[in-house]
C-alpha cells in the first residue's frame, strides 16, 4: 500500500493546478500566433484580427491567473522566509535568481539558432521579424521579477490596509487609461505595474481566505460585475473586444477580468481541491509545476528548432488562416511539444551545474541594483531584439551579469545556512 502523498499545510493544490491549466493554454496560443509567410518570407502574428480568437480570449486570456497565483504563492513564502528572521532583501534575491537564471541559458539557445539561421544564408529580414517574435513571451520575466520585488511592501499594505491598496491600484490604472487613451499621454506602460499588483494583491486576498469566506452568490455577483464592466468599457469607452489587445500595456479591461477570475476561482476552488488530491491528477500537476519554467521559456527554443528544421529541409509555409495552414497546426504544435519534452529532459540537468548562491547576507541595495540590472536585460531583448547580435550579446550579458552577481552575494556577513523548508516542499514530498 503506498503512503499517501504529505502535503505542507501552507501549499493550496488548487493554486498548483490553476496553474499547471494554466501554462499549456499560453503555450498553445503562442504556438498559433507564430505565423510565416510572405514574399519575402517574414515572421508575424497569425492570430491578429482574427475574430473568433478575439471572443475567446474572454474565457481564454488567464495571464491574470498567473499573477493571482503567484501573489498568492508569493506571500506564502515570504511569511515563511520572515518567520525564520529572514529580510526582504534574502526574499528578493532568491527570487531573482530563480527568475532571472533560466532566461541566461534560454536566450543563448536560442541566439545560436537564429545565429545559425544567419550563417545559412536565411533571410536577415525574416531573422530579425522571426526574433521579436520569439523574445515577447520574455515580457513575463521581468514584470513578474518587479511585482516579486515589492511582495514584501505590498504584503504590509495588505495587512494595514487592504482596501485602500486594491483601490489605490484601481484607481492607478484608471487614471493612466484615462490619459493614455482620452489625452494620448505616453505614460500607458505605467499599467503594467498598476493592473498586475492589483491581480497579485487578489492572490494575497486568496491566500488569506477572504474570498473562501464569501457567500456564493456574492461571489456570482462580484463576477457579473467584473464582465458587466468589461463590456461596458467595449461597448460604451471604445476598448477593444480582443483581450489581447488590451494586454499591451493592460488596462482596466485585464484588471476587471481580473477580478473576475478570481471570483470564479474561488467558487470553483473547493471542487479543485477534491478533483487534484486523486494521485493521478497530483502527478500531472505535480510534472507541470517541476518543468513550468522549462516549459514556458523554452517553448521559445523550440519554435525556433522546428521553423529551423522547415527552412533546412525546404518545407512550404502554408498561407496563414487557410484550410492547408489549419491542416498543418496539429503536426506543427506537435513538432514544438517533442522539443520542449527533449528541453524537461535536459536543460534542468544542465541548470544545476550553476552555482549555489553563496549564504551571505547581501545588502538590499546591492539586490535591487542587480535585479533592475536583470530587468533592463530581458528589456533590451524585448525592445531591441536578439538581432543585430550586438543586440542579443548586450541583453544576455546584463542578465548573465546580475544572476552572477546576485549569485555571489555582495560584502557582508555570512547568512546562516538555508532551512530546508525553503526548498520547494512540493517537490519534495509529490516524489514520494
Amino acid at each position: 500500500m503506498r503512503a499517501p502523498v504529505r502535503i505542507p499545510e501552507d501549499r493550496d493544490l488548487s493554486i498548483d493546478f490553476a496553474r499547471a491549466l494554466c501554462l499549456p493554454v499560453v503555450v498553445l496560443l503562442h504556438a498559433l500566433q507564430m505565423g510565416i509567410g510572405g514574399d519575402p518570407l517574414r515572421a508575424f502574428n497569425a492570430l491578429d484580427g482574427f475574430e473568433p480568437l478575439a471572443w475567446a480570449t474572454w474565457p481564454l486570456m488567464i495571464m491574470p491567473v498567473f499573477f493571482i497565483c503567484g501573489g498568492f504563492a508569493s506571500i506564502t513564502q515570504w511569511r515563511r522566509l520572515r518567520g525564520h528572521g529572514e529580510t526582504g532583501a534574502h526574499y528578493l534575491r532568491v527570487r531573482a535568481v530563480r527568475l532571472a537564471q533560466p532566461v541566461v541559458s534560454v536566450t543563448a539557445a536560442v541566439g545560436l539558432v537564429l545565429g545559425g539561421m544567419l550563417l545559412a544564408g536565411v533571410d536577415f529580414g525574416f531573422v530579425q521579424s522571426f526574433a521579436v517574435r520569439l523574445a515577447e513571451p520574455l515580457w513575463f520575466i521581468p514584470v513578474y521579477l518587479i511585482c516579486t520585488a515589492l511582495v514584501p511592501a505590498m504584503s504590509w499594505l495588505h495587512r494595514h490596509a487592504p482596501w485602500p491598496t486594491y483601490l489605490g491600484l484601481a484607481a492607478g490604472a484608471a487614471l493612466v487609461d484615462v490619459l493614455a487613451r482620452g489625452l494620448g499621454l505616453p505614460i500607458g506602460a505605467l499599467n503594467w505595474l498598476f493592473v498586475w499588483l492589483f491581480a497579485q494583491q487578489l492572490g494575497f486576498g486568496l491566500r488569506d481566505g477572504w474570498f473562501a469566506r464569501r457567500s456564493w452568490p456574492l461571489l456570482v455577483a462580484i463576477a457579473a460585475f467584473a464582465y458587466g464592466f468589461i463590456a461596458m468599457l467595449v461597448t460604451v469607452f471604445g476598448y477593444s473586444h480582443d483581450m489581447l489587445d488590451n494586454l499591451n500595456p493592460p488596462s482596466l479591461a485585464i484588471l476587471a477580468l481580473a477580478l473576475g477570475q478570481v471570483a470564479l476561482f474561488a467558487l470553483l476552488q473547493p471542487a479543485i481541491r477534491r478533483f487534484v488530491a486523486h494521485r493521478t491528477v497530483l502527478g500531472v500537476v505535480f510534472v507541470f509545476g517541476v518543468y513550468g519554467m522549462v516549459i514556458y521559456l523554452w517553448h521559445t527554443f523550440a519554435m525556433a528548432i522546428v521553423t529551423a528544421a522547415q527552412l533546412l529541409v525546404g518545407l512550404p509555409f502554408p498561407p496563414v488562416l487557410s484550410p492547408s495552414w489549419w491542416a498543418t497546426r496539429p503536426l506543427w504544435i506537435l513538432a514544438i511539444a517533442l522539443v520542449v519534452a527533449a528541453c524537461c529532459a535536459v536543460v534542468p540537468r544542465l541548470e544545476t551545474r550553476w552555482p549555489a548562491p553563496v549564504e551571505r547576507r547581501t545588502p538590499l541595495a546591492a539586490v535591487v541594483v542587480w535585479t533592475l540590472c536583470a530587468v533592463g536585460g530581458v528589456g533590451v531583448f524585448l525592445t531591441l531584439g536578439y538581432v543585430p547580435w550586438t543586440h542579443g550579446v548586450l541583453g544576455w550579458t546584463l542578465v548573465t551579469l546580475a544572476v552572477v552577481a546576485l549569485i555571489a552575494g555582495g560584502p557582508g556577513p555570512r547568512a546562516p545556512r538555508a532551512r530546508a523548508d525553503e526548498v520547494d516542499a512540493f517537490t519534495a514530498t509529490a516524489r514520494a
